[in-house]
């Protein structure tokens, strides 16, 4: 059986939402860890429709959420 691949942009976002989310829980609880991966995806989905780049996209700001959920399921040994 094969899992359906992400497309490059949508793995990159799940990798960065774990990495934010690593470094901020250094120094936050798990909580707000989380809600600094949202805030930093909503921001730069803000930023690059500023930019002229593309428009707003959910799907990355999800991606990247679901990359801070499951750095908070590893964290907390789910």
């Amino acid at each position: 059986m094969n899992l359906p691949a992400l497309p490059k942009d949508k793995a990159n976002h799940v990798i960065y939402g774990i990495l934010i989310y690593a470094l901020s829980s250094l120094i936050l609880a798990p909580i707000f860890a989380l809600i600094t991966v949202y805030i930093a995806a909503i921001v730069k989905e803000f930023y690059d429709k500023s930019r002229g780049k593309k428009r707003f996209s959910y799907g990355d700001v999800m991606a990247t959420l679901a990359g801070g959920i499951i750095g908070t399921l590893i964290t907390l040994n789910v």
